[in-house]
């Protein structure tokens, strides 16, 4: 960072990753695996050799805490490119599938793009009103057909839209019909978050908070496990998940716990059964519409 400069750069020229996974049994291949794009990828060994970049600006003042100011943080990420090309010249082994393998390893190989906004408006030392858009997108080519889940984006939770806990919203309108978590299909390739939160100091140490947030999560491509979770022009706008709710700040000086609660307003999950807008004359309930989230720091 230069004197005077209000950006950051930070690059990871090599991250390498190997996830090993030493024994499934058969009754589980043949059930969950067999015909299963999306979880074959994340139950399979695989190598990631990644480089990534993160450049951030603030103009943030300490000298004047007072004043509005904003965020900026852009991230890229990609992987295999190198192994890919030394791959095809030397002519390494390849899978079924045609992928390339490093020590009997297929290689990811992808690119993904992050870009968070936030905009601090101080409209006196007690109230502030922050606004935050997120947005990323990553895509699989040549040597991958999917992401490593490692890698993939989920909805909900904390510091997402907190009608949801986190990894039960999207991708688009998929519905979870198994019961219980669905962790291994509630993932995908981009994600859009935006939210408004309203904070107020009421003592040196608590602050109350009232917020809005709307986003969800898609996959590029349109994969049968994931029904009705690919990004589409003219659905993804229908598709975005709407909720709001009250929390509370704790300043503990070292650091801040947040206790959040979030209560679901428009669920893409129920379009089809016309019964997205979560009202109490709609079927709004404790169990499925409201959740709480405990967490550090604040969300954005």
């Amino acid at each position: 960072r230069k004197p005077g400069s209000r950006w950051t750069h930070a690059f990871s020229l090599i991250d390498i990753n190997y996830i090993y996974v030493p024994w499934m049994s058969e009754a589980f291949k043949n059930q969950f695996l067999k015909k299963s794009t999306v979880l074959k990828a994340s139950y399979e060994d695989h190598f990631i050799l990644d480089w990534s970049y993160l450049g951030t600006y603030s103009t943030y003042n300490p000298r004047n805490p007072n004043r509005s100011y904003l965020q900026l943080a852009l991230r890229a990420e990609t992987a295999g490119n190198a192994l890919y090309g030394l791959s095809k010249a030397a002519h390494f082994k390849q899978d079924e599938q045609g992928h390339y393998m490093l020590w009997r390893i297929p290689f990811a190989q992808y690119a993904k793009g992050d870009v968070n906004f936030t905009y601090h408006g101080i409209i006196n030392p007690k109230h502030h009103l922050v606004g935050h858009i997120g947005l990323g997108v990553a895509v699989p080519y040549l040597n991958a057909d999917v992401l490593p889940f490692e890698k993939r984006y989920f909805g909900g939770g904390a510091n997402s839209v907190r009608g949801w806990q986190a990894r039960t919203l999207g991708p688009g309108a998929y519905r979870n019909t198994k019961g219980g978590y669905a962790y291994d299909l509630q993932v995908g390739d981009i994600k859009l978050d935006m939210n408004l939160e309203y904070r107020f100091k009421v003592l040196s140490f608590l602050e109350l908070a009232a917020f809005l947030d709307a986003g969800n999560i898609w996959t590029i491509k349109d994969y049968e496990e994931q029904p009705n979770g690919v990004f589409l022009w003219d659905q993804f706008y229908k598709q975005i998940a709407w909720s709001y709710g009250v929390g509370v700040r704790f300043d503990l000086s070292i650091f801040i716990f947040r206790v959040d609660f979030g209560v679901k307003l428009h669920d893409p999950s129920r379009i089809a059964e016309g019964k997205q807008w979560r009202t109490a004359g709609n079927g709004l309930g404790w169990k499925d519409d409201m959740t709480f989230h405990f967490a550090i720091g604040y969300p954005f």
